[in-house]
């Protein structure tokens, strides 16, 4: 059986690449969310268990809902099970490695132009195409 995943560090984890998919240094989250930048710095190193108060800040400080946050560390805490995701159609999913699966949809949804998708299927044979194309 696998060790436990340590939460302090997925959650340090989340905010760290959150915060750098925002081109924010350590102290400016830190303004954003009145924390000290020590602090952040060790909510990001896994040393520090933020409470509910300073993950409602970070989550605002990173233009997240607090739910989206919570969602992330679940993706991240699923991610550590299933390093690798293959969809129905028979490709693996473009992600990096920490890359929620939502985020990487959300992706490949805004590469659409607008009405492009009437229907799931639809999605799927645009996905299909790409994959034959070879565009992942």
């Amino acid at each position: 059986m696998s060790e436990a995943p340590n939460l302090q560090e997925i959650i340090g984890r989340v905010v760290r690449r959150e915060r750098q998919e925002r081109n924010m240094t350590i102290k400016e989250l830190g303004e954003e969310a009145s924390l000290s930048e020590i602090y952040v710095g060790e909510i990001e190193r896994g040393q520090k268990y933020p409470s509910a108060k300073v993950l409602e800040n970070l989550a605002q400080a990173l233009d997240l809902e607090l739910s989206e946050l919570f969602e992330l560390f679940a993706e991240e805490l699923r991610g550590q099970r299933e390093p690798e995701f293959t969809n129905a159609i028979g490709f693996t999913m473009p992600a990096g490695p920490g890359q929620p699966r939502r985020l990487v949809v959300k992706r490949i949804v805004n590469m659409l132009d607008e009405g492009d998708v009437e229907s799931i299927a639809d999605f799927s044979a645009f996905l299909l195409s790409k994959h034959i194309s070879g565009i992942h």
